[in-house]
This record gives structure tokens, sequence and C-alpha cells, in this order.
């Protein structure tokens, strides 16, 4: 984006550009010629940010409506877990909590790679790392059960779900609010 377009734009307009680009880096980053681990999770990082940043950039009554969105409370408890309790690749032991996401490769035996590394949700690793922080932290509780009642839809689909199909749908569900 150039820096003219860039000076038309309302803050959370352009919050919400930056999130996009953020998305957009993390699926180049998620396969080949671009496969880089580092990089996802760097731009996964920085997109639950830039996203629930927004929240803050927006009247009043759009951050109720925004809060009563079960799917932007499952990114904001990501983006809280993220800022304030661990780096989501770090390795344990030195991670307060295991790890809530796993790398699913493809398959390319005696080819080239075709499609793309993902990330994907490890359900019952999630849900114990909500469990925790919420016993920790009780002013969370509302952003904590609307996250883990998005979990159980995302779970009751009974097949492996992928962050990117999440931060894809956030974007199309906060796009109403920037308009």
């Amino acid at each position: 984006m150039q820096e003219i377009r860039m000076s038309t734009l309302k803050t959370v307009q352009l919050r919400y550009h930056e999130a996009e680009y953020f998305y957009t880096q993390f699926t180049i980053h998620s396969g080949p010629p671009y496969d880089s681990y580092f990089k996802m999770v760097c731009y996964f990082d920085a997109f639950l940010s830039s996203l629930v940043s927004i929240e803050e950039m927006v009247n009043e009554c759009d951050q109720k409506r925004l809060r009563k969105i079960d799917l932007f409370r499952f990114i904001k408890a990501l983006r809280n877990i993220s800022v304030h309790h661990c780096v989501f690749a770090a390795p344990q032991p030195e991670a307060k909590f295991e790890r809530p996401f796993f790398r699913h490769l493809s398959d390319s035996i005696g080819g080239e790679q075709q499609s793309s590394s993902k990330l994907a949700i490890n359900y019952d690793v999630l849900r114990e790392i909500f469990k925790s922080i919420e016993a920790e932290r009780k002013n969370e509780k509302e952003t904590l059960e609307a996250a883990q009642r998005y979990l159980s839809k995302l779970e009751s689909q009974h097949q492996p779900m992928y962050i990117d199909l999440v931060l894809h749908d956030a974007l199309k569900e906060v796009k109403a609010f920037v308009q």
C-alpha cells in the first residue's frame, strides 16, 4: 500500500489492512517456495495483535457487538496468551504451556512439495491452556468462555482445523466493523 492511500484511511481501516497483510504473509510462508515456521509464527502473532486492537479503535456500540462474536473472543484469547503468557512456537520446558498447534506437513515422497504446511489446532492442549488462564485470571472469564465455545464448535466438525482458516474467518467477521 502506498503512503498516499494510507493517508486516506481511518485508523481502524489501516489496522485492518495490517491484519490482512499479516494473514497474507502467514499463508505465503506456510509452504513452498517460502516455507518458514519462524515467519509463520511471527506473522501469526502480528495478525493476532493487529486484529484484536481493532476492538479499541471502534465506537462503544461496535465494541459490544464485537465482544458478542465468539470467533473474535477466540482470537482475543489467543492474542492474550501470546502477549501475556508465552510464545506459541517456544519449545517446552521454556514455554509456560505446551504448544497449542502442531505443524501438519503435506506428503511429497519422491516429488516436489506442492501444498502448504499448516498449523492445526490441538484442541485438548488449547482447552487446557484456556482453563489454566481462567483459573489464574478471573477478569478474563467471559473472553475465555467464549473462546472455549468457539473451540468446541471447531472440534465438533471432527476434522483437523487449520489456523489459517480461522484467521480468514476472523478477517471476514471483523471487516464489517471497519467500513
